[in-house]
């Protein structure tokens, strides 16, 4: 009984190959798939509902953007120039500045003495990241965890 049992596995294990095979094939020769040609239009409109844009979108907001900055920019500069003798500074942070090139800029207006120490205060407060974008009043001498409190929005 048992040499009977060792005999049909490899013919037991056969046939399960050859089932399988047997199904790939015909799963490969017709398979379930149902295809569909879309537009153009309706291929963009599923992009667009999906959060992509056409580049030439990307490229008239983009320059409209820089037309708004360069507005903003030129006000900003005459703001700083007239209240520099008052010791406040009118700070511009633009969107995406990077931490390590605020904390230059704060010290290259004067509004903080040193960047060794702000760029620890920054760590300390975990605000490398945390900077808003926009324009800020800040007092030179401040403290420097009231300048990190303002630039990034807490106060």
């Amino acid at each position: 009984m048992a040499t009977l049992d060792k005999k049909l596995i490899p013919i037991l294990l056969f046939l399960a190959g050859t089932m399988f095979i047997s199904a790939g094939i015909a799963m490969v020769s017709k398979p379930n798939v149902k295809y569909i040609d879309y537009t153009d239009e309706e291929i963009k409109r599923r992009a667009r509902e999906l959060g992509m844009v056409d580049i030439k979108e990307v490229i008239e907001k983009n320059q409209s953007k820089k037309e708004e900055n360069k507005d903003t920019s030129n006000k900003v500069e005459e703001k700083v120039k007239v209240e520099k003798d008052k010791d406040i500074v009118l700070f511009e942070i633009k969107k995406g500045e990077s931490s390590e090139n605020v904390i230059e800029r704060l010290f290259k207006e004067g509004v903080i003495l040193d960047k060794n120490e702000f760029a620890k205060a920054v760590f300390l407060k975990k605000a490398e990241r945390r900077f808003k974008y926009g324009v800020f009043e800040l007092k030179k001498g401040m403290d420097y965890n009231t300048i990190i409190d303002i630039l990034t929005g807490v106060k």
